[in-house]
């Protein structure tokens, strides 16, 4: 699987990389902004940019049984968001996954796809997981809709599990395991291929 993910990530317009101290200015930003909260599964809070330096400092020295990841673009090397792996149990095989894309400019783009699949690579096959869940607010259209793009699975809904904009709302459960992503790397190596001979035939 690995030759075949890197022919599909090879065009990829990010990378993850580890965090660093100075991170912290960029996703502060992120985490004031009313529209970023809007569409995710916590609650809005105050945060201060001392707060964000010391997040970013745990994220660092004390990550506990999570993976926390910076998104950058390839061509400049700009930080635009995060991804993360929480919760992981080494003992069940299992984590949940969540990520933010704090530069609006990308929004829209299908650059949340390409991190998606770059996290469950790692998590497949660096961190020996054996299956990956995600919470959804369920009127988060388009973050369920990237999930099933990426081969995840419709597992259920908890009902009135978050509290957001004064009231409680459900939250969409949806899981991937190792064998659909792998199955999915191959549909969309065998997509990438015949897009390229469509193009190559209109030349």
């Amino acid at each position: 699987m690995l030759n075949e993910f890197k022919k599909l990530a090879k065009d990829f317009r990010v990378y993850l990389r580890a965090f660093t101290l100075t991170d912290a200015n960029t996703s502060h930003d992120w985490r004031v902004d009313d529209e970023m909260i809007e569409g995710s599964v916590g609650r809005k809070y105050f945060v201060s940019p001392d707060y964000e330096k010391k997040w970013v400092n745990d994220v660092i020295f004390s990550p506990g049984n999570s993976l926390k990841l910076a998104v950058c673009l390839k061509e400049n090397h700009q930080h635009i968001g995060n991804a993360y792996l929480d919760n992981v149990d080494c003992f069940n095989q299992n984590a949940l996954f969540g990520l933010m894309i704090g530069e609006k400019s990308q929004w829209g783009k299908g650059i949340g796809t390409e991190i998606t699949l770059l996290m469950l690579y790692h998590a497949f096959y660096e961190m020996n997981l054996k299956r990956v869940y995600s919470y959804q607010l369920e009127d988060n259209i388009g973050s369920i809709k990237v999930h099933q793009k990426c081969g995840f699975q419709q597992e259920g809904v908890l009902r009135k599990a978050v509290f957001k904009h004064g009231e409680l709302v459900n939250l969409n459960v949806m899981g991937i395991l190792k064998e659909e992503f792998d199955q999915k790397v191959c549909e969309m190596l065998k997509g990438q291929s015949n897009n390229r001979a469509n193009n190559r035939g209109r030349e």
